[in-house]
């Protein structure tokens, strides 16, 4: 459906929106009001023209379909499916093709131009109904529809209010003259068509009324003339006196007598039901007035209706028509003959159907009295609106390129005065866009000078932005070569640790050898003959001088070997491959405690580890190296005068997980806690054993797994140090994994 302003967005909400409307136009024709017999007033266009309305002409036919269905069975004819299914296919179309989307309108157009001769075609030509017959249903189809199309509008003026509960994308806001027009048509109009129901519901019922009262009294007159003309005085057995029926030939004219002026007739039957005398029935005929359909009990006293069967379609109207109504009464005084009388419904509702169709006229009449009367109206109060509307829109462009003088004009006050303040706000407006069209040509004049000034400020940071590119283009250039040198300097480092380790070995085996041989040499002077100042002057060279010279000799190699295998461990581990994985910290630190239980308990320390440490991304054996270095300074630095306590805990962090190794050792004073990370250095060179390679590889292993490690440490109260691990991998070690 491509309805502006009124566009469906199709969603389970709006499906069981449809479901509900075809259903319930179903039931509003199920649920008719019975104006008379053969006339009913139907609702189920109501949903039907909302369905059209909101959900296309498919949708809308076969909402009309499966309500028209119920008229077959209700006015025994299928005709009736052709108008009503007409009805929404016509204001469909209209609705589309049309610029209005009046559906009141679009229906008061269908049915005086289609639906009307519709109804006459086949009422009076297929079905062979009576001209008054036809008359009283296209009047009513005709009022039906216009009612019916009035109250859908008038349900489609509060539909945007829920249309948000089912799935409807629909404008909030309706047109003025279609507020105006539906609202004149129901003040007028269904008041009117509430009284003609009210008064149609009860004038079959009056007619009924009166041509039982009819019945009624022609019996009672034929019974009455008939004993008193025809009876012979009898004795029964017993004395009790009677009378008996003589059949004289003057029956039949009693009967028409009787009947008088009166449409009936009347019939005096015997006890075989063979017809004495009638005023329209042959005498010794069977009486069976239903020859043609079956009686009816219409009324508890004996009277039936017969209506008569039909093997076409025949509207329900036409057969109450031909419809006849019977009682049947005993003479009475033992005797068995009975009086009947027979009433066609033909001229009582003739008579109904006039009054309904004058009720009609009138009713059609002021509704297109009003019809024209609404649309005038509205259109004068809307008008002026809506040229308001044109002229105010785009209202500041409007100002800046002419002054409005064709202003609309209203006879209704409150529009006037609305008008009035439009005219004031635009003259306002107007004078303020002079005024800012002033200011804004002094503004272009500062704004170009200060564009000059940009733009020269822009030309000077291009400048600077271009030297700082090339500033960082030197700089990388510089890193990559800083890189180059670094992996240079590694390699030296590795190279020169490595091969000075072969001279040390010689040297420390021939210190060995040499000092083997001053042993050998000792024994060989003892056996020489010298005086006592020669003896002790080689003694003191063989025994003293020389050992203790091999003995300086000895722990200079051992430290210088010391320092080549801890220079040879820096330059391994910028080569070594990292292999990442989850570890698990608690198993972790576990197996190094295990490593130092000796030093642990022979020192008399405690080291304490929380009950669940954060598991982190990581290389087992580089992570395992930092937290082995830091618990072996713990236990080398020490405090003297208590006993060490080393704590170890965890924390989550977004930037990773950060782990505690805290102890009560000596501390570090604010001066050395920077420098404990460089090569070489060392807190107490003179008390601690160590090369003061540890925490030099700490950092470089906690920096190349894409952490941090620092201190916070307190002389004379203890130190912690931090160290933040990754829960990922680093981006920048990825190729690390594979052995880069």
């Amino acid at each position: 459906m491509s309805e502006q302003g009124w566009r469906l967005t199709y969603s389970g909400k709006s499906f069981l929106l449809l479901v509900a409307l075809v259903a319930a136009g179903f039931a509003g024709n199920f649920f008719s009001l019975g104006l008379f017999t053969g006339i009913n007033f139907l609702f189920g266009s109501i949903a039907v023209l909302l369905v059209v309305r909101l959900f296309g002409i498919r949708w809308g036919l076969v909402a009309g379909l499966v309500a028209s269905l119920w008229t077959i069975p209700l006015y025994g004819h299928p005709y009736a499916v052709i108008w009503l299914c007409g009805e929404p296919l016509f204001v469909g179309w209209l609705l589309r093709k049309g610029k209005k989307r009046n559906i009141l309108l679009y229906d008061a157009f269908y049915w005086p131009l289609v639906g009307v001769p519709l109804v006459w075609l086949f009422f009076r030509y297929v079905m062979h109904v009576t001209v008054l017959g036809t008359v009283a249903a296209m009047l009513t189809y005709w009022v039906i529809g216009i009612t019916n199309a009035l109250i859908a509008s008038l349900l489609l003026t509060y539909i945007p209010r829920i249309a948000p509960l089912y799935g409807l994308n629909m404008s909030r806001t309706i047109p003025i003259h279609h507020l105006i027009f539906n609202i004149l048509m129901a003040v007028v109009l269904i008041p009117s068509i509430v009284v003609m129901i009210i008064y149609g519901k009860g004038a079959e019922g009056r007619y009924l009324k009166e041509m039982y009262a009819s019945i009624d009294d022609s019996l009672k007159v034929v019974s009455y003339e008939t004993r008193l003309r025809l009876q012979k005085p009898a004795t029964k057995a017993g004395g009790d006196a009677s009378w008996e029926p003589v059949v004289t030939g003057v029956e039949q004219g009693i009967l028409l007598e009787a009947r008088g002026k009166q449409q009936c007739r009347i019939a005096l039957i015997d006890g075989a039901s063979h017809v004495i005398a009638g005023t329209d029935s042959l005498p010794g005929a069977i009486f069976d007035p239903c020859r043609n359909g079956s009686p009816q009990q219409v009324r508890e006293d004996g009277i039936y209706r017969c209506m008569p069967t039909v093997d076409r379609p025949v509207p329900l109207l036409q057969r109450m028509h031909d419809a006849i109504f019977i009682r049947r009464v005993p003479l009475g005084g033992g005797t068995p003959w009975s009086v009947a009388v027979e009433f066609p419904f033909a001229p009582y509702q003739r008579a109904l159907l006039r009054d309904h169709i004058k009720s009609l006229l009138i009713v059609l009449g002021l509704n297109m009295f009003v019809l024209m009367m609404s649309l005038s109206l509205s259109h004068r109060l809307a008008a002026p609106l809506y040229r308001l509307s044109q002229v105010t829109t785009d209202l500041p462009k409007r100002l800046l390129r002419e002054n409005i003088s064709a202003w609309p004009e209203s006879m209704v006050s409150e529009i006037d005065q609305l008008i009035g303040n439009f005219k004031v706000m635009a003259i306002a407006l107007s004078q303020r866009f002079q005024e800012i069209t002033y200011t804004n040509e002094t503004l272009e004049h500062h704004v170009a000078e200060r564009t000059g000034e940009l733009t020269r400020a822009n030309e000077e940071l291009q400048r600077e932005i271009a030297e700082r590119k090339i500033t960082e283009r030197q700089r990388d250039g510089l890193m990559v070569e800083l890189q180059k040198k670094n992996k240079e300097l590694e390699g030296i480092v590795y190279v020169a640790s490595h091969d000075l380790r072969s001279p040390l070995v010689n040297v420390q085996g021939f210190s060995r050898k040499l000092a083997k041989s001053c042993v050998d040499l000792d024994e060989l002077m003892a056996e020489l003959a010298m005086d006592e100042a020669q003896q002790a002057r080689v003694e003191l060279i063989l025994r003293e001088s020389i050992p203790k010279s091999l003995g300086f000799i000895t722990r200079s190699i051992e430290k210088m070997d010391s320092l080549l295998g801890g220079l040879l461990r820096l330059s391994r581990l910028g080569r070594t491959a990292l292999c990442f994985e989850t570890l698990d910290m608690r198993l972790l630190i576990s197996n190094i405690i295990a490593s130092v239980t000796y030093q642990i308990e022979s020192t008399g320390a405690q080291v304490e580890v929380a009950p669940w440490l954060a598991p982190c991304l990581g290389d087992s054996v580089q992570v395992t190296q930092i937290f082995s270095n830091l618990l072996d300074n713990a236990l080398k630095y020490r405090a003297v005068d208590r006993p060490l306590v080393v704590h170890i805990g965890s924390e989550m962090l977004d930037e990773g997980v950060r782990y505690c190794v805290e102890d009560n050792g000596i501390g570090i004073p604010r001066e050395q806690q920077d420098k404990i990370w460089e090569i070489f250095h060392r807190l107490n060179p003179g008390d601690t054993q160590g090369e003061g390679l540890g925490l030099t590889l700490a950092r470089r292993i906690a920096d190349r797994l894409g952490g941090t490690i620092w201190v916070e440490s307190e002389p004379g109260v203890g130190s912690r140090f931090y160290v933040v691990l990754p829960r990922t991998i680093p981006k920048a070690d990825e190729n690390l994994t594979t052995g880069a």
